[in-house]
This record gives structure tokens, C-alpha cells and sequence, in this order.
């Protein structure tokens, strides 16, 4: 595994409720499947250095069959980390308004 923050945090996950849980400072990422508390960790406070972290939940996601007029195809499963931090807004996730 890579000790690469861009390896670790793959992307922000910009739904309904994680938008609504960032009122709350919480921001939702997809992460490395092989990505533990202390490297995401270690690699959010890489990228938002005025942020503190102050606790990590973890979700293992698995793929969900999709089926197609070719058969059916099973996507990769993932991981996706809901980060509590402390510091100045994030700005990756939009206003609710």
C-alpha cells in the first residue's frame, strides 16, 4: 500500500445525507480498501492541514449485482470512511440551502 494521501482518499462521497452531515462536521470519502483509521488519518490531515481529526468511522461496501442484456457483471466492492474534524469548513461539499 502507498503512503500516498491521494492513494488513501480516493474521493468525497457528495450525496443528500453526507451533505447534510457536513453541517455537522462530518465529511464521508471513499477510501483504499486497504486503508486503516490511523493512515486515513494521517492522510486527511495531510490534505486539510488546518483540520483535526477527532474520531473515524469505517463502512466496507459491497458491489451489488447489475445486470445487463450481456449477462450480469458484480462491481468491486469498497470502503467508505465518515470523518468528525475539527477546523474551518470543507469546502468540497456544496451549502444546504
Amino acid at each position: 500500500m502507498s503512503n500516498k494521501a491521494s492513494d488513501i482518499l480516493l474521493e468525497p462521497v457528495i450525496t443528500e445525507k453526507s451533505t447534510a452531515l457536513s453541517q455537522h462536521e462530518k465529511y464521508t470519502f471513499k477510501v483504499a480498501n486497504c486503508a486503516t483509521k490511523s493512515t486515513i488519518k494521517k492522510a486527511f490531515e495531510e490534505v486539510f492541514p488546518s483540520n483535526k481529526v477527532l474520531s473515524i468511522q469505517t463502512v466496507k461496501v459491497k458491489g451489488h449485482l447489475k445486470r445487463t442484456r450481456f449477462g450480469s457483471t458484480l462491481p468491486k466492492d469498497g470502503k467508505k470512511a465518515v470523518i468528525t474534524a475539527s477546523g474551518p469548513k470543507i469546502e468540497y461539499f456544496p451549502e444546504i440551502s
